[in-house]
């Protein structure tokens, strides 16, 4: 089960946040050293963490993970509705997302997703090393013709958006489209009838 339930788990929602800093980072590979310099970070941007009760992460965490194991058992389940600091807690304490830990911090605003982030990009290639990609990034989601697409509408990184020229090529893409590529992937996504942002909260609706 901790296979499949790895499955699941890389397809949340919350996953997707590295999906922005791989989408920064792609203007970044672009970029001359001097734009590099200039949109990057000798230091790690401080989330300065929340304490939440321990007990509401923690069952932030088991809602989460009886979501994911009771959708690929196939059996009856309702949908899983996240807070922005049930989604915080997930990556705190979420060993599925241990790997993201202090890099990225979430809120719901006007039904965007949206993600400060803080990316060693020495983690992507040597040639950033003690390089930080500190920024936010807002995300569309939602489920079209049985499809995942998941967007990005603002980046800034820096404190400056990223030029427009670029961010007009990011937006054109589905950023979830190669998840379609892997069998498994794909089966899972199928079992998940729409992935939306509601009244403040990240709503997962199985089949």
């Amino acid at each position: 089960m901790k296979a499949r339930y790895w499955v699941g788990g890389c397809l949340s929602a919350i996953i997707l946040l590295a999906v922005i800093a791989a989408a920064a980072y792609y203007f970044l590979l672009q970029a001359s050293d001097d734009l590099v310099e200039s949109y990057t970070s000798p230091a790690p941007r401080d989330f300065a963490r929340v304490e939440d009760s321990r007990q509401e992460a923690e069952s932030a965490v088991e809602r989460f993970r009886d979501f994911i194991i009771a959708l690929e058992r196939g059996e009856e389940t309702g949908s899983l509705s996240l807070s922005a600091d049930d989604i915080n807690a997930l990556l705190t304490y979420e060993d599925l997302f241990r790997d993201l830990y202090g890099m990225a911090r979430v809120d719901i605003r006007d039904d965007k997703l949206q993600a400060e982030i803080s990316v060693p990009l020495g983690m992507f290639n040597d040639r950033f090393e003690g390089r930080y990609l500190n920024g936010t990034g807002e995300l569309a989601i939602e489920m079209k013709d049985d499809r995942l697409m998941v967007t990005i509408d603002r980046l800034e990184v820096g404190g400056r958006n990223l030029p427009e020229e670029f961010m007009n090529e990011i937006r054109k893409n589905n950023l979830v489209e190669a998840l379609y590529q892997e069998p498994s992937l794909e089966r899972f996504l199928q079992l998940v009838k729409a992935v939306k942002i509601e009244d403040g909260r990240l709503v997962i609706q199985p089949r």
